[in-house]
């Protein structure tokens, strides 16, 4: 049994829609959800944040990684592993969102839950044919003005299928661009209203067949989602750095989610003596 795997210690969601048994015993424990809502998917973030709630900052130049600061040096050490573990198995579980500028500082990123170059996660992919889903999860990219490079490898992979929520201006800019050509699809919503975007996501629902979606982030979707009331639940990674907010522009915390309101509803370490922390806060109970 490998050391590297998160033992949780308080949970507190009994339904598993997919099963009590984890994609992978040996690296998971089994992790339940509430089902979908009538009209939306059921919508829940993945973050890492340090020790001080600190998730992004301005990026001073293409050396200035605000994630990997936040992770620390030691890409090596069981809860650097136990992380990376973890956010593979939660894209296991129905489709995946991002923002677009997640997407431009990260332009490599594919939210599969084997990512190009990574060793085989047959597991996880034997989990998603077992429960009907397609091999690779659907990526929802939140974009309001367009101005993606097509270029990159989400729209490039064979079997990812890209779904840009964004509004008029964005889809105008994309099909001058050439989305048509890259077999993603646009879905239009003036998305700076709540309930337009309440509504998109009831649209990814009817006629995308979206029940669960992971979005990675940044804070700036997450915010939106849940001043929508459709952020129903944050995984959340804390590290053990602390980062200096005095150091760089542009600071953004994550929620605090006792003052917001949140129920936390698992946590969980790698060991007893970890000071890294594995949670899951819900706001939205059901």
């Amino acid at each position: 049994m490998s050391r590297a795997r998160i033992h949780w210690h308080l949970q507190n969601e009994p339904r598993f829609p997919f099963g009590r048994r984890s994609p992978d015993p040996e690296w998971y424990e089994p992790i339940g959800f509430p089902p979908p809502w009538p009209d939306r998917p059921w919508i829940f973030g993945v973050m890492v944040a340090s020790a001080n709630r600190v998730v992004a900052w301005r990026r001073s130049g293409p050396d200035d990684d605000p994630v990997l600061a936040i992770l620390g040096g030691d890409d090596k050490r069981d809860e650097r592993i136990a992380d990376r573990r973890h956010m593979r198995h939660l894209r296991c579980f129905g489709d995946v969102a991002i923002g677009a500028q997640t997407l431009r500082e990260q332009p490599g990123l594919i939210q599969t839950p084997q990512e190009p170059h990574e060793e085989p996660m047959e597991a996880l992919y034997r989990f998603r044919r077992a429960h009907g889903l397609p091999a690779q999860p659907r990526h929802v990219v939140y974009s309001l003005r367009g101005c993606l490079d097509l270029t990159r490898p989400i729209f490039n992979t064979p079997g990812v299928e890209v779904i840009v929520v964004t509004t008029q201006a964005g889809a105008l800019d994309l099909r001058s661009c050439g989305i048509s050509t890259k077999g993603a699809d646009l879905l239009v919503e003036p998305l700076e209203r709540a309930d337009a975007l309440r509504r998109a996501h009831t649209r990814l629902f009817e006629d995308h067949g979206v029940r669960y979606l992971d979005c990675e982030g940044g804070q700036t979707v997450l915010r939106a989602l849940h001043a929508a009331g459709l952020l129903d639940e944050v995984f959340l990674t804390e590290t053990d750095v602390v980062v200096d907010d005095s150091r760089h522009a542009g600071v953004l915390k994550i929620f605090d989610f006792e003052q917001e309101g949140a129920q936390l509803i698992a946590e969980g370490r790698t060991s007893d003596d970890s000071p890294w922390r594995f949670r899951r806060w819900r706001f939205n109970p059901r």
